[in-house]
């Protein structure tokens, strides 16, 4: 390996370096001073925690419905990315291997809610989920979810069964199965990785949802995670640690779910599930 080669390396390796540190500080932060008083805080914002101490997160679940709040949202979230990621997926299969006339029209013309601004349509909903009784209902919920995510994971997974051998497909279909048992049984174990990556992605963007869920389930028996933490950031700005402790049990959720399935998501990417 010559010099120049070497040098190259070093520098690709220093710049992931860095980008790793980038985005593992922001925990490491919440983790260190959601650990400390506030005095220790406030003068020096970005010491090491020297007297450990659990008082912000006491204040946290003595102040705030923190647990049912991540409960709520595990009930909106897990059903609605179940039936996002299977409808994405069905509909990715149909645009991409089965002889539908005018799929590329009605496939871009799917894709243009992904243009959309949720907070167009975020009022037009609100107000047809008052009008039949279902305000703060996690079923409405959970269908707009549903609803919203469907074009970005038939986006996503549409390239990743692309790459799928339309031979493979056609072989099954000689074979006598039907188009659902070749989505089912063909399809789906080929392209888990791409589907479980969608999965994931889908998740994020439900868990971290500020407008949505804050119009649709405002109630205190129904607010979701992130408006609860939206909550903090007014009720303790002066209180940063407390402030830290809400943040970073929000995100362990996500955190456990990238742990869990990491090397899944990792396959899926490079295989096509994100472009």
């Amino acid at each position: 390996m010559s010099a120049r080669s070497r040098l190259a390396r070093a520098g690709v390796f220093l710049v992931l370096c860095v980008i790793g540190v980038s985005t593992v500080y922001p925990l490491i932060f919440m983790a260190f001073n959601s650990m400390r008083t506030t005095q220790a805080f406030e003068v020096n914002p970005f010491g090491l925690p020297t007297h450990v101490t659990t008082a912000s997160y006491s204040a946290l679940f003595s102040t705030v419905p923190f647990f049912a709040s991540i409960l709520h949202s595990l009930i909106v979230v897990v059903p609605a990315v179940v039936l996002a990621t299977l409808a994405s997926s069905l509909a990715a299969f149909v645009f991409t291997k089965v002889p539908v006339k005018l799929g590329n029209v009605l496939f871009w013309t799917m894709l243009m809610i992904m243009f959309m601004p949720g907070i167009v349509v975020l009022l037009p909903l609100y107000v047809e989920v008052a009008r039949s009784g279902l305000a703060n209902n996690f079923a409405p919920a959970i269908l707009i979810y549903t609803a919203i995510n469907i074009p970005y994971g038939t986006y996503l997974l549409r390239s990743n069964f692309r790459s799928i051998p339309d031979s493979v497909v056609e072989a099954a279909r000689v074979d006598g199965a039907s188009w659902l048992k070749v989505y089912w049984r063909v399809i789906m174990p080929i392209g888990k990785a791409g589907v479980i990556t969608v999965g994931i992605l889908t998740f994020l963007n439900i868990w971290n949802d500020l407008f949505i869920s804050l119009v649709l389930l405002h109630a205190p028996n129904t607010e979701m995670v992130t408006p609860t933490l939206a909550e903090l950031s007014g009720k303790y700005t002066s209180n940063i640690p407390v402030l830290m402790a809400g943040l970073l049990l929000g995100a362990m959720p996500t955190l456990l779910l990238y742990f869990a399935t990491a090397r899944v998501f990792i396959r899926g990417m490079l295989s096509g599930a994100v472009r």
